[in-house]
């Protein structure tokens, strides 16, 4: 057997090792009847014609999809959520359709909002780009035409039938962990031609695999993953044009870096690469910044094409823009003290081994002199650094305060640790045993969160077993620090105790669970229920 058929049979048992890790526990923490239990009581359960006439509309077509059109009142004293029927409709309402990820409803917020055939094609959501939005929406419809899932305008029908509703996050989570499975490839492509070895490819292609930030966000309904595999396809089209000069590598690269910017906002720093790769290519200025300038016209045109409400909206309806965008950026503010945190999320996201070995390497490969023949690894590290220290510069500034879950924007700049990990096993040979304990414990960590995922893919998820937790120890007023979704609260009786948003005394506190810890996820999150005073609980 010839070296290049085994390394492709190695890559081969890799990449389908990658479609079995980040489809196992795929249908976790999804929207389920068996609420109604706790969610009623004793009381029969509403139908969804019910909810609907109770609850007040949730869709205005003047507002971004991520917007809430019935917002509480920002309050500092507490306010009883399950006062009225329709407060209470509003609470069903969510654990009927909402998943046990916050973030991944908005997407199908978007698409009810959209009407094809009347020619309703803005998905009021511009975070999420349109090569996110548009491609789940087509998905879903190739799904209904095999009878995978149910489509209807009828949002009764889903109110009715929450499992239903379920299949719609099992297709996009699926759309992410296809691009989970490409980066893997491009990982492989980009540590090959960083080191000069197949092998040592292969071995970066594991662990991104398990890297903890990719295993989770392969099992979400949202677009970073995409974004970011995108970006690093953009740095492997600059890198062939700074080695071969042909025109259609500056073209790819433009257009891949337009794509990252189309699936999700957060990709902007995927147009560093094409400065950095214009101006590595030997050649006359005026020919560098030819390239420059047409190649991110492609990216820009790429964009507009795959989110052509943008620049619409930027023109005839910036109120819809400014809704849209304005409730993102309300999330993040830049902050000079979060470097400590923004470390302890890197590492969170891509395992403590592979940011430590990889700075170590990145070290290494800048200042180990290079000889001419040894140009790949070179141009590979140049088109990497740019979009990684930006991106990285980006996570540190607005890291302050931000729990786990923001680890999801650290994927490029953990993936380029890992390519400089590689590097510097192939520059000292001594720390090969040290590499393979590393990629082991990486498999750990990656694997953690699959257990995570498929302890919520159960019919008895962690929100239920808390729900009967609180049933038995929990009597009188719940006070609470978020309104009540599957997310952050297990279900519980809305008809026969008061139920309290109170943000300066929250008596219902989130604790990950010490087993099956996933930290950036949302999965097999255990809620410890701890007494306050005899009518008021602080639950996890």
């Amino acid at each position: 057997m010839s070296d290049r058929l085994k390394y492709n049979l190695l890559l081969g048992a890799v990449l389908l090792t990658a479609v079995v890790v980040f489809t196992t526990g795929v249908r976790w923490g999804l929207p389920t009847r068996a609420t109604d239990e706790f969610l009623f009581g004793s009381r029969t359960p509403w139908t969804g014609k019910e909810i609907l006439a109770l609850a007040p509309a949730w869709n205005d077509a003047t507002r971004g999809a991520d917007v809430d059109a019935n917002p509480l009142v920002k309050s500092r004293q507490p306010i009883v959520l399950n006062a009225t029927d329709a407060d209470r409709a509003e609470i069903v309402r969510r654990y009927r359709l909402f998943s046990y990820q916050p973030d991944e409803m908005i997407t199908f917020r978007a698409l009810s909002g959209m009407n094809p055939g009347a020619g309703k094609l803005d998905p009021r959501l511009y975070q999420y780009g349109g090569l996110w939005v548009y491609p789940v929406g087509a998905l879903l419809k190739i799904a209904s035409i095999f009878h995978v899932v149910t489509l209807t305008p009828d949002l009764a029908f889903y109110l009715d039938h929450p499992e239903e509703f379920g299949n719609f996050y099992v297709v996009a989570r699926l759309y992410s962990a296809a691009w989970g499975v490409i980066g893997g490839w491009t990982v492989y492509w980009l540590g090959r031609r960083a080191t000069g070895s197949a092998w040592l490819g292969i071995v970066g292609a594991v662990c991104f695999t398990f890297m903890p930030v990719v295993v989770n966000m392969a099992h979400e309904a949202k677009p970073h993953l995409p974004g970011a595999v995108l970006l690093l396809l953009a740095c492997a089209a600059a890198s062939k044009y700074v080695e071969t000069g042909r025109r259609a590598w500056w073209i790819g690269t433009g257009a891949l870096c337009g794509a990252a910017l189309g699936m999700v906002l957060s990709s902007l720093w995927a147009f560093a690469v094409i400065p950095v790769m214009a101006f590595a290519r030997p050649g006359t200025w005026s020919e560098r910044g030819r390239v420059m300038t047409l190649s991110t016209l492609v990216g820009v045109l790429v964009y507009c094409l795959t989110n052509p409400y943008v620049p619409f909206n930027a023109i005839f309806h910036p109120d819809m823009l400014r809704s849209n965008v304005g409730n993102s950026t309300a999330m993040y503010g830049v902050s000079v003290g979060g470097v400590m945190n923004a470390f302890g999320l890197i590492s969170t996201a891509g395992g403590v081994g592979v940011v430590l070995f990889g700075l170590v390497g990145w070290v290494v490969w800048i200042m180990r002199r290079r000889k001419e023949r040894e140009l790949a690894p070179q141009v590979v590290g140049f088109v990497l650094l740019a979009p990684a220290l930006l991106t990285a510069a980006q996570f540190v500034a607005l890291a302050a305060g931000k729990p786990a879950e923001y680890a999801r924007f650290a994927i490029v700049p953990v993936t380029v640790l890992l390519i400089g990990m590689l590097v510097l096993a192939k520059v000292l040979r001594n720390v090969r045993v040290a590499m393979a304990l590393l990629v082991a414990s990486q498999v750990f960590l990656g694997l953690l969160y699959v257990a995570a995922f498929v302890a919520d893919a159960q019919p008895e998820t962690s929100r239920l077993r808390a729900a009967r937790v609180i049933v038995n120890e929990v009597h009188g007023t719940l006070r609470i620090s978020a309104e009540p979704a599957p997310y952050v609260l297990p279900p519980v009786n809305l008809f026969d105790r008061p139920l309290v948003l109170d943000p300066t005394s929250p008596d219902v506190l989130l604790k990950p669970d010490t087993l099956l810890q996933a930290p950036i996820g949302w999965a097999n999150k255990s809620f410890e229920v701890v007494k306050r005073s005899q009518d008021a609980l602080p639950a996890r």
